[in-house]
């Protein structure tokens, strides 16, 4: 194991044990390293994720202008360095296998998916002058909308004005707010690497369950967020057990409908990037049929890693 983080729990660390995914500076580093190896020489480039890295760094610690600290347990800081490393990874594995044949998505592209990554979840944050709501998992079901309106006035500061038409809608992507769909068959591979990136990333996380059990719950009880029933609205969740039973089929519905269907199993683009092995399907599996066996065991009591 790296020298630099031998000492770091191995919950803190990403799904390949290279990467604390609860510092931003260490994956604005690893995310630069993947960057700059697929584009030699184009350190001013990456200049404006280094810039977004930490704004977004701003955000969640409540330094930003106008805004508060993140209160989403789950939708934190750690999930959204954990996603935005996975879409670097993804989307380099995506230029790998595409390098020759025209299908490749190119420099300007790779920091417009990054950059979605970054800001995923914005909306989950609240303005300071925000006296409606005490908890930003009251915008679970509009928190994507919330962070469309942030991009449109941050992008222009850094004069990236010309990505809001796009990312207005690929940050849709990561999110159950409106059936999205681009006419560019390249804007729209975009789209499904980041939606991709949000669930492979969260789902493969060696603390997911316990994060499911200890933070989801909560932010989907603040949310009003309801047990889906034959893809129709149902009744909240009574309780973490009850959302933790209900997970399993979840995260293969996901696979299933989402990941392959809807996204194009773009999700094989992480094999690419590590050679071989796709860790986040892998360990997506493994939460998957750990949780099941805890469930007909009856001992879910067994979840016992810190959830960050």
């Amino acid at each position: 194991m790296n020298q630099k983080i031998k000492n770091i729990p191995r919950q803190k660390l990403d799904i390949s044990l290279t990467v604390c995914i609860c510092d931003t500076q260490s994956v604005s580093e690893a995310v630069r390293e993947i960057f700059l190896a697929r584009y030699p020489g184009e350190e001013k480039a990456f200049a404006i994720i280094e810039a977004f890295f930490s704004v977004v760094d701003q955000m969640y610690s409540g330094t930003y202008p106008g805004y508060h600290s993140c209160d989403t347990d789950y939708h934190d800081l750690r999930h959204i360095l954990d996603v935005t490393l996975a879409a670097a990874r993804l989307i380099d594995g995506h230029e790998k296998v595409h390098a020759s044949d025209g299908e490749a998505l190119g420099m300007e592209r790779f920091l417009m998916g990054v950059t979605g990554a970054i800001f995923h979840d914005i909306g989950y944050i609240r303005h300071k002058n925000d006296r409606k709501h005490s908890n930003g998992a009251e915008y679970t079901k509009t928190h994507i909308t919330r962070g469309v309106k942030f991009l449109q006035k941050l992008l222009p500061q850094y004069g990236k004005s010309s990505w809001v038409p796009r990312l207005s809608i690929l940050l849709h992507y990561t999110g159950y707010e409106r059936q999205i769909f681009v006419d560019d068959p390249k804007d729209h591979k975009l789209g499904c690497l980041m939606g991709t990136a949000d669930l492979i990333a969260q789902m493969s996380d060696r603390a997911y369950l316990e994060r499911c059990r200890d933070f989801l719950y909560k932010e989907f009880k603040i949310g009003n967020v309801v047990v889906p029933v034959d893809d129709q609205p149902g009744t909240p969740f009574e309780s973490p057990v009850a959302l933790l039973n209900q997970t399993p089929n979840f995260m293969k519905m996901t696979v299933s409908k989402r990941l392959e269907e809807m996204f194009n199993s773009v999700y094989r683009y992480a094999g690419d990037y590590f050679g071989g092995e796709n860790l986040y399907m892998e360990g997506l599996h493994k939460n998957c049929a750990f949780l099941e066996e805890l469930l007909q065991q009856k001992k879910l009591h067994l979840l016992g890693r810190k959830p960050r």
